[in-house]
Formats: C-alpha cells, sequence, structure tokens
C-alpha cells in the first residue's frame, strides 16, 4: 500500500462513515467501488472497511439495545452465519481475476443492489413466509462475504414488515454486529496475509469513521434526506457504470 492509497482511503473511509449517518446506509456501497479504483484489491478494500463497520455497528446495537427484537435477529443471523463462508469463497475465487475485471464484477453487483432498492414496491405486513427469510438473509451473508454488502436484502426484507423506524434500525445493527466477527474471522483464515495490513489500517482509521459519523449526524439534521438520497443513488449509478466500462475507458 502507497502513501497515496491510504491517504484516499482515510478519505473514502470519512466521506462514507458521513453518508452512512445521514442516510442510513451507503458506506460498502460507497467505499468498496472507490477502493478498488484506488488501488486496493477486493479482499483489502473489504478487510479495510470491516473493522471500522464492526466498530459502528457495536455503538449502534449498544444505543439501541432496549430496542432490538432478538427473537427475530437470532434466527436471520443464523441463516447469514451459514451462507457468509460461501461468500468469502467466491470472494477468494474473484480476487485472483485481473483489476479491471474484478471492477466490472463489483459494478455489476452495484447496478443489481442500486435496482432492488429503487424499484422495489413492497406493501407491509405483519410477518412474511419462512422462505423470503431463507433468501433475503441467505442471499445477504453470500453478499457480505464477496463484497462486504450484504445490506441490500435485509433492507428489502425490512421494507416487507410494518416496523417502527427504531425497530428497523436496531434490527438492522444488531444483525450486522453478530456478523461482524465472524466476516472478520474467515478473512483473516482464507486470506490473512493479504488482508492482515488492510485490517491495522482499518482499525487505525477509526478514529475518522467516527469523526464521519459525528458530522453526518449534524448534517443529516440539516439537509433535505430525500434529495441528498437521489443524488447519493446517482453518483452510486455512475460508479457502477464506469466500473463495468473500465476496460474500454482505459483504452
Amino acid at each position: 500500500m502507497t502513501v497515496t492509497m491510504l491517504l484516499a482511503a482515510a478519505l473514502i473511509l470519512f466521506v462514507s462513515s458521513t453518508l452512512q449517518s445521514i442516510i442510513g446506509f451507503a458506506f460498502n456501497l460507497l467505499a468498496v467501488p472507490l477502493l478498488l479504483w484506488s488501488g486496493f484489491s477486493l479482499a483489502q478494500a473489504v478487510a479495510l472497511t470491516s473493522i471500522p463497520i464492526l466498530v459502528q455497528v457495536s455503538v449502534a446495537t449498544w444505543k439501541l439495545r432496549s430496542d432490538v427484537p432478538w427473537r427475530e435477529v437470532f434466527p436471520a443471523a443464523a441463516i447469514r452465519y451459514l451462507s457468509l463462508p460461501v461468500g468469502v469463497l467466491l470472494l477468494y475465487w474473484v480476487n485472483s481475476f485481473e483489476p479491471t475485471r474484478v471492477k466490472q464484477i463489483v459494478g455489476l453487483l452495484l447496478l443489481a443492489i442500486l435496482g432492488m432498492q429503487s424499484f422495489a414496491k413492497i406493501r407491509p405486513r405483519e410477518r412474511l413466509a419462512w422462505g423470503w427469510d431463507l433468501l433475503a438473509f441467505g442471499l445477504s451473508g453470500v453478499m457480505l462475504g464477496m463484497i462486504a454488502m450484504g445490506g441490500p436484502p435485509v433492507v428489502l426484507w425490512l421494507m416487507a414488515h410494518d416496523w417502527s423506524a427504531v425497530k428497523t434500525r436496531a434490527f438492522m445493527a444488531a444483525l450486522f454486529l453478530l456478523a461482524a466477527p465472524v466476516q472478520v474471522g474467515l478473512l483473516w483464515w482464507k486470506l490473512g496475509e493479504e488482508v492482515a495490513s488492510a485490517f491495522a489500517w482499518g482499525l487505525g482509521m477509526i478514529p475518522l469513521v467516527v469523526a464521519g459519523s459525528l458530522l453526518g449526524i449534524r448534517l443529516g439534521n440539516r439537509m433535505d434526506r430525500v434529495r441528498l438520497r437521489r443524488a447519493i443513488m446517482v453518483f452510486l449509478f455512475l460508479t457502477a457504470l464506469v466500473s463495468l466500462l473500465s476496460p474500454y475507458l482505459s483504452r
């Protein structure tokens, strides 16, 4: 890792944590593609964001502990535990590809994620059939292990439930907290040497993540979140499109 790469990573993690606090999502959706463009491998990008995310969801779960629906969280976490290793194995496989090909794969997955979040029309209800739980959390575990973007399937599952905003946030924080240590352990086991320094730098950048989160909370209270969310979605769409077209743009 060069000094330029680390400075870029610091800025990316700061901005991503700020946006996460403003609109409630987008940390890894924004950070992972930009880290790839900064010269990091996919495994390094995933590892670099894992420790800051672990700290962030730990704080969120503690603050919302009285509202966490543990009865729903534990089965969802169990499903993600089963599918998370599949995602890590896919990461190990994809990480051996040429960097440009990896950017294209991440760009394609990012477009799919944005499509799910933008166009899914779901009528909230009290409970879903268990098959939807398996699909949502199984897919979430795979995506978490492969590209550190396990949130979108969970968001769609939550959109189908008539829950309060506090309960929804508490569920997501607790679910992500239970998965984060397992993800870190699997990454270390499968890609130890390559991701060791990324873990260390991610740990060192935690103060920036905390600062970005605090800034995001303040800005979120003053800004029009709807317009900001639309602008970020457009930015993410352009990032995904550029990633897909990267072989042609580099000619």
